[in-house]
């Protein structure tokens, strides 16, 4: 009875429960007897519910279970949203080396070259009457997004506009290092499976055949480029686009970084919080239609702009959740019906995961739809006591806000970020509240730059809000102990979410047999931590796949010496740290000393004298550009080397450097040119010293 109250309750659950199931086993699944299946034993299930309702105590007794082929069809529709999503799998020998017709749909423009995402339109027909696999390619090819980068930008391309060029796919590829994002499936949830790399030449301007998405795009360039132009500082600005357009690729890594640390990150992402705001807005802008009795025409004509304005800014899922929740709100409003929250956040779900199933593994709806679930729980079903003074009560609701989505997200962010901390509820307090007026004069300025004008006055009181909150983050940045880099698995995650239920429960029915699960729980949790941890190699070494360096890190109890042999300048330390946060957090990495050309540096059982490394008794040596062809041993025991590290610095043979060196294993950087690899590969086989490509295979990695 009580599960079928709370369904009761939420309708919407019965329909997007089975469907995340759907979507999920899809992922484990591909075949499609699964589905049909399912299709076949709802029909046989429903029909047999109809059979046996021959009176009305089987009926009501046959109720209860009317969820059942409802189930097993939605689980079927997910398994058919999540497989239609999936962008097709190409020949590439068939493919490739043909003219493609394209639309430009986004374009990315970098110092000395271009990124943009495409959709291919047109395959050219010269070879389908002679290969009937290019003809069946054909049909999958045309549709299909990649990623298309050039040497080199072209200022005139826009979205919108035709382009032809010459195939030549890849697959997306991880880099493969350890700990690393799955950036391979990241892509293919949004519907990209291939990229290609060309020169600017190759690429052909034909015409033009915008989208409404195109032409959204090329309106929020043309803001953005308002703003950028504008007297605003540079940091205004970037924050103005990142809240106002949802695009934050002008925010620098260092303000990125600082706000990931404080907790605060949301409030740079266009979410549920910026929605609200520019609705209200919306709102407020359209107070006269009360006067004229058109209350409803005003709940109209707010949801058709806040839909605008969510195609202007992309369409995010966070974004379209809020909208979506919102126009249940509206629609109960319009039609006199009631609706909970909790079942409009369902319906929110239901409608983004039906039309784009890939959401379901996005962090930001993770992040964004358990963050409003919990807080909705939260203030429905516990009887908070508020002070009486409106100020206090204020930061009162504000703390608990804060407390509830911190709480309710924390395991999430340090799953995905590997970045914990516990200075997010004072930050939240202190930089949320200027958000809404920082919102509503910047859409002002906005609107202002759009039509050619500006007030000083009102850009002043930006900057200066933008000053106190970059100066708020920035100070409590500097507090240690308010984070830590964490490394979180998934196990960690589902404990932790049961855990914090459990404890919801006990606060609520007062039961201590909740109570005592969760202790249960949070024992099972600690002891896989300490198997994780104990599990965890202390000492190795890593040879990490990159495009522009090769970096050789070798840990050792927490300690670790980074050498990349083929960068004579300053290396970004910081950088790298950043970018490998989750491994420098998995192995308890918390020092690491940088060995450039002129250095010499140590650690226990490790040593770098560039161009030779000894780490825990290998010996290694790279070969690139630098002095290692002046080596003259003493004797010849001191010739012979564990690893020949090659770099992209190196121009000449694989014969040259094993005259010089006696090696067991050639190690190929993946740094090197893809034109390159095969001789180098060739010359390894035919000399019979075995070989490794980063490239190819990942990260060469040691673990002692």
């Amino acid at each position: 009875m009580g599960k079928s109250s709370f369904l009761s309750r939420l309708p919407v659950l019965r329909l997007l429960i089975p469907l995340v199931i759907g979507v999920l086993l899809y992922r484990f699944f591909s075949h499609f007897w699964l589905p049909i299946t399912l299709v076949v034993a709802a029909i046989v299930v429903a029909l047999a519910f109809v059979f046996l309702k021959k009176s009305p105590s089987a009926a009501l007794k046959l109720r209860s279970f009317h969820i059942i082929p409802l189930s097993f069809f939605m689980i079927a529709v997910g398994w058919f949203a999540a497989y239609i999503a999936v962008p097709p799998e190409l020949n590439l020998k068939d493919v490739n080396g043909n003219a493609v017709l394209a639309r430009v749909e986004a374009i990315d423009f970098h110092e000395k070259s271009m990124e943009m995402q495409v959709k291919l339109l047109n395959l050219g027909d010269s070879n389908l009457s002679q290969n009937a696999n290019l003809a069946k390619d054909k049909s999958q090819l045309n549709g299909s997004r990649i990623i298309l980068s050039t040497k080199g930008c072209d200022y005139e391309l826009e979205p919108g506009n035709l382009i032809v060029f010459t195939l030549n796919l890849s697959p997306v590829k991880n880099l493969d290092n350890p700990d690393e994002m799955d950036y391979a499936s990241y892509l293919q949830h949004k519907g990209i499976r291939y990229r290609q790399h060309t020169k600017l030449e190759s690429v052909v301007k034909v015409g033009s055949s915008p989208t409404l998405m195109t032409r959204a795009v090329k309106l929020r360039n043309k803001l953005e480029h308002k703003i950028l132009n504008s007297s605003l500082a540079p940091e205004t600005q970037s924050i103005l686009i990142a809240v106002l357009l949802g695009n934050d690729d002008f925010i620098s890594r260092e303000t990125r970084e600082h706000f990931s640390v404080v907790g605060v990150a949301h409030v740079l992402a266009l979410s549920g919080l910026h929605i609200a705001i520019i609705t209200m807005l919306i709102w407020f802008l359209l107070f006269p239609l009360d006067y004229l009795r058109a209350k409803k025409l005003r709940l109209v004509l707010t949801l058709l702009l806040l839909i605008g304005y969510d195609i202007l800014t992309g369409m995010s899922p966070s974004v379209v959740r809020a909208t979506v929740m919102i126009a249940f709100v509206f629609m109960s409003m319009l039609f006199y019906l009631k609706s909970t929250p909790l079942n409009s956040v369902a319906a929110a779900a239901l409608v983004i995961l039906v039309f784009s199933p890939s959401s379901l593994y996005s962090v930001g709806f993770q992040l964004s739809f358990i963050t409003v679930t919990a807080l909705i729980i939260f203030y429905q079903n516990f009887d908070i006591k508020y002070p009486s003074n409106r100020l206090l009560k204020y930061l009162y609701s504000l703390f608990l806000t804060s407390l509830v989505a911190m709480l309710s997200s924390l395991i999430l962010t340090a799953y995905y970020f590997n970045t914990i901390s516990v200075m997010s509820v004072l930050a939240n307090i202190i930089i949320l509240p200027i958000f809404p007026v920082f919102m509503t004069v910047g859409a002002v300025v906005v609107l202002l730059l759009t039509m050619g004008g500006s007030v000083g006055w009102l850009n002043g009181s930006l900057d200066w809000m933008t000053k106190f909150i970059n100066g708020s983050v920035n100070w409590f940045s500097t507090w240690s102990f308010g984070h830590s880099d964490v490394y979180v698995t998934w196990v960690a995650v589902v404990v932790y979410y049961a855990i914090l239920m459990m404890v919801v429960m006990w606060l609520y029915r007062h039961d201590i047999k909740w109570l005592l699960a969760a202790g249960v729980l949070l024992i099972i949790g600690l002891a896989h931590s300490l198997v994780v941890d104990a599990t965890t190699p202390k000492q190795g070494m890593v040879i990490f796949n990159s495009y522009n360096s090769t970096p050789v890190l070798y840990y050792n109890h927490g300690k670790a010496l980074l050498w990349v042999p083929d960068v004579e300048n300053d290396f970004d330390i910081d950088a790298f740290k950043r970018y490998h946060k989750a491994f420098f957090a998995h192995y308890r990495i918390d020092s690491v000393g940088v060995v450039n050309h002129q250095n010499e540096k140590s650690i226990e059982c490790g040593i770098v004298k560039h161009p030779f490394a000894k780490f825990s008794g290998k010996s290694i040596v790279a070969v690139g550009k630098g002095h290692w062809k002046n080596y003259e041993p003493s004797d010849s025991s001191e010739v012979k080397f564990d690893i020949l590290l090659v770099t992209k610095q190196y121009h000449s043979t694989i014969t040259k450097a094993t005259e010089l060196y006696d090696v067991k294993t050639i190690i190929l950087s993946g740094d090197i040119y893809d034109d390159n690899i095969p001789a180098l590969e060739k010359e390894c086989k035919e000399l019979g010293v075995p070989y490794y490509s980063i490239k190819s295979s990942g990260a060469y990695v040691i673990k002692d």
